[in-house]
């Protein structure tokens, strides 16, 4: 069994990292004992027994934050004693784990890394993320947009850049027909929105098209689910309309996509998409903003709509087809759902990781 380190230096606990944690998980059966190291400042440390299911193994490096170069010291020793075969570095921005390059270079361990919220960078910030890149013997990105992106950046990218989307497990989604109690009226039609309340999500835009609709379809409503740094400011602006529901936090989402006659992600920025893959994965039609791995997940006008971001117009636009057209919404949610089965699953994501692994080793 191949044994191998994943290392992240995110002080977070999100979409990353349970993306991290659902691959090592589906890995083990096809042979990778995957352990996990991370900063003692992290949120990570919160989830350790959780985490246990997924990984052989956590080391805790004692770093007081992202920044302390002892990141380096620490995992370069880890990697030389405990003899891993390879180490997957987790990037949770572009500029991150940048003593890990060195650490596994220095320690002739081979070097995979995954961008899981890829974006632009410039300047001096962008001559660095190239020079770790070259540290790097294969490089995951995690949609088009980001494939492309990452190929700019390092030399032979043919042989060096692929391309693995996320994936999600389906048995939450498709075993689950219980639906969520949101008090909303029978006969209602629901949107739902399940995002970061973070102004790059652009709910601005969705509750602008939602609030239009309004006037024409009286038992419209939408149900936010989400916190973040905006969630106050926006319940402050539109507190007064009965039908705009903050959920916030929630453990039952896949009840509450149950509850929903259309799912709507606005995001102006958006590194993959997973809330979409969830939606459509629990037969929902989608609707998501033309940004990052939206594109990659929907066949506009086949298994969802996707719209320009930032346009709170083409979104009520979208929104008004879809209610008014609940045969379209059956066939889109149906071929959403086959969709996900055959490109976004757990099991698919590890597979085509493992076969990465394997070319890399040499086996």
């Amino acid at each position: 069994m191949k044994r191998i380190l994943f290392y992240t230096d995110t002080p977070n606990y999100g979409g990353a990292e349970r993306q991290m944690e659902l691959l090592a998980k589906h890995l083990k059966p096809l042979g990778f004992e995957v352990s996990l190291a991370y900063g003692m400042y992290s949120k990570l440390d919160e989830k350790k027994d959780e985490m246990r299911a997924a990984y052989a193994k956590t080391y805790l490096l004692p770093v007081l934050h992202k920044h302390d170069p002892r990141h380096y010291h620490y995992l370069r020793d880890l990697l030389r004693e405990e003899k891993f075969d390879l180490l997957h570095l987790h990037l949770w921005n572009p500029g991150a784990c940048r003593y890990a390059f060195w650490a596994g270079h220095h320690a002739k361990t081979p070097i995979v890394t995954t961008e899981h919220d890829p974006f632009e960078l410039s300047g001096l910030k962008k001559l660095i993320q190239r020079h770790c890149l070259r540290k790097t013997d294969r490089i995951i990105a995690i949609s088009s947009d980001n494939f492309g992106q990452l190929s700019e950046l390092v030399e032979n990218p043919k042989d060096r850049v692929f391309q693995i989307h996320n994936g999600i497990e389906l048995g939450p989604y498709l075993d689950n027909h219980d639906k969520a109690s949101l008090q909303i009226e029978t006969g209602a039609i629901v949107i739902t929105c399940v995002a970061e309340m973070h102004p790059r999500k652009g709910h601005k835009f969705l509750i602008e098209a939602f609030q239009r609709l309004q006037k024409e379809y009286p038992m419209l409503h939408l149900v936010l689910v989400g916190t973040g740094p905006i969630e106050q400011d926006l319940k402050a602006r539109y507190r007064a309309n009965p039908n705009l529901h903050f959920l916030g936090w929630r453990k039952d989402i896949p009840q509450i996509l149950r509850s929903t006659d259309v799912f709507v992600l606005p995001s102006l920025r958006e590194a993959f998409g997973l809330s979409i893959v969830e939606a459509m994965a629990s037969g929902v039609p989608v609707i998501a903003t033309d940004t990052g791995g939206a594109r990659d997940i929907i066949e506009n006008g086949k298994s969802g709509l996707l719209a320009p971001p930032g346009d709170s117009e083409s979104l009520r636009n979208a929104l008004k087809t879809l209610i008014d057209n609940p045969g379209q919404r059956n066939d889109m949610a149906k071929n959403g759902l086959e969709r996900v089965k055959s490109l976004f699953t757990a099991e698919r994501m590890a597979r085509e990781t493992a076969e990465l692994y394997e070319n890399l080793l040499g086996d």
